[in-house]
């Protein structure tokens, strides 16, 4: 892997640290740490810079308090001037440099790649390949944050940057703490990039296919519970050897069809995906006590999660609402949407065709030649495709819409594309 050098003086230019600034007030602009480092912005700033620039910044005090929602834990807050700046300023040049470490199904503070994202992954994976996805391997680190080896940590810096002036200064925040401090701006991106080594491992040298990572919780999918079991106990040892981290003893290995696998907030099986447990009981209660302005934003938050699962009879059964759709109220149909893409991008690979059009082609309107417009579901994303091939232009002018969606394959034989 080649390392990355000369970016520290990027970090510590004034340009990057008015857009730090700028970007760790988001939502915050109440917060009296705030209020009190505007009165000297500019100052502040200047001199923020020049401790960068001559080594002599040095991590602020942490204040510790307790939540106890969803779990209890402990969390560690710094002030909004110096740290916070900092750290969303080191974060606007290394944001980039670390996201290129992780895998396509590592989901947690990467931009995109969220909890939507990851359920999303996860469902096509179990509705697409049920015979391979037939049993789960479910586990999660001890304790991950506190747990996190400051010295293993620093050393996995060393194997990407180069940097000396760089690893002085992010030496000197995770030094500031055993572990990795929950709440502090970069714990988050230290704990993704601390199993990125560990995740292509298991992509790589495992050849594991079907593996999913949200920050410590792990799911990986197989059809042998026997190779599943074997998987852990290597896990184990690479936590234990090169990681110091523990897995929890609350492991599961199981069948997916008769359990489901708890993740994400959701509750996924092969042909359907349920809320999990604790957050229904959590809507229905905000629904008890929650009025006015602070009941829309409630409901707009948890139908979010009933519409991205298979739980709109739970939305309208904890809510009492009617859907749009049981009013009675006919409407045009909506044109169709989804990323237009060229139909070789789609050979040979098995979509759904949601709906279809067929007009006179813009190019052959003298001879009335017609020109296919269709919308599929590929990769379980909408998207839409148009071609003027006579072949599927004869055979979609057969297909009543009533009998939509259907699946097929599209293939190309002697320069002819046709429905399979």
């Amino acid at each position: 892997m080649k390392k990355v050098g000369n970016i520290f003086q990027k970090i510590c230019t004034i340009d990057n640290l008015h857009l730090a600034d700028e970007n760790a007030r988001k939502g915050k602009k109440c917060k009296i740490g705030i209020e009190v480092h505007d009165r000297n912005k500019e100052k502040n700033l200047a001199l923020l810079q020049q401790q960068l620039i001559s080594g002599t910044f040095r991590t602020s005090p942490y204040k510790e308090f307790q939540i106890y929602i969803p779990k209890e834990r402990t969390i560690s807050r710094l002030p909004y001037y110096p740290d916070r700046i900092l750290h969303h300023a080191i974060l606007n040049i290394l944001e980039p440099y670390f996201v290129k470490m992780f895998i396509r199904d590592t989901f947690s503070c990467i931009k995109g790649r969220g909890i939507n994202d990851g359920a999303k992954r996860l469902r096509y994976a179990l509705k697409n390949n049920p015979s391979e996805t037939e049993y789960c391997l479910k586990i999660d680190v001890s304790k991950f944050y506190p747990s996190v080896d400051n010295a293993v940590l620093k050393q996995m810096v060393r194997h990407k940057f180069k940097d000396v002036q760089l690893l002085s200064l992010l030496d000197e925040i995770i030094d500031s703490a055993k572990g990795l401090p929950i709440g502090n701006y970069l714990s988050q991106y230290f704990s993704n990039f601390y199993l990125s080594y560990f995740d292509h491992f298991m992509k790589e040298t495992k050849a594991v296919k079907y593996y999913y990572r949200y920050c410590d919780d792990i799911v990986i999918l197989s059809d042998s519970k026997t190779y599943l079991h074997d998987l852990l106990a290597c896990i184990d040892d690479y936590f234990t050897n090169n990681l110091h981290l523990t897995i929890k003893p609350n492991y599961q290995v199981f069948p997916v069809s008769s359990r489901g696998i708890d993740f994400l907030g959701y509750v996924f099986y092969h042909d359907h995906t349920r809320l999990r447990k604790s957050i229904k009981q959590a809507f229905a209660r905000k629904m008890k006590h929650v009025h006015g302005e602070r009941r829309v934003q409630v409901l707009g938050s948890y139908k979010g999660w009933c519409m991205h699962s298979d739980s709109i009879n739970l939305y309208k059964k904890i809510t009492g609402m009617k859907l749009f759709s049981e009013l009675g109220v006919k409407v045009e149909a909506a044109p169709m949407t989804g990323e237009k893409i060229k139909i070789n991008r789609v050979l040979n690979k098995a979509v759904e065709v949601i709906d279809f059009e067929l007009n006179t082609s813009k190019f052959n309107q003298e001879r009335s030649r017609k020109c296919l417009k269709l919308q599929i579901k590929f990769e379980d994303e909408l998207r839409v495709i148009f071609t003027g091939s006579s072949m599927l232009v004869n055979a979609i002018s057969m297909v009543d819409k009533k009998d939509l969606p259907f699946q097929t394959t599209i293939i190309e034989t002697n320069g002819f594309y046709q429905f399979t």
